[in-house]
């Protein structure tokens, strides 16, 4: 029997982590939180996981600063970035740093866990 992939849900909307988390455990994940970007970076940074689900605008470091500081580390961790803003830039900046995914808010609970699911197929 193969483990559970790991996720890491990092927001500071509290309602989104709270969602995400159970949304994801409920789907065989495991999941922890992070409430904002310098706990984030750190979790990411000792703890292994198969995905991250990252906000872009978090209090201590915005989700690409996140992303950068794990590439300048030598760490390649797969992100899946979450914002509210939508403009061009910020989703090239964030597939440029290797987010292998980004998604809107609000974004489709449905679609989301299909996108999940695409990233961590065994």
């Amino acid at each position: 029997m193969s483990r559970k992939k790991r996720i890491l849900v990092a927001d500071d909307a509290e309602t989104v982590t709270v969602l995400l988390s159970t949304t994801l455990e409920m789907n065989g994940y495991e999941v922890l939180t992070a409430g904002n970007g310098i706990e984030a970076y750190e979790r990411g940074k000792s703890e292994s996981f198969d995905l991250v689900i990252l906000d872009q605008l978090m209090p201590g470091l915005s989700g690409l600063e996140v992303i950068q500081k794990w590439n300048d580390d030598g760490l390649d961790i797969p992100v899946l970035m979450l914002s509210a803003v939508d403009d061009e830039k910020t989703i090239v900046d964030s597939l440029d740093l290797g987010a292998v995914d980004f998604v809107q808010k609000p974004f489709r609970l449905r679609e989301l866990l299909a996108r999940v699911r695409q990233r961590l197929t065994d």
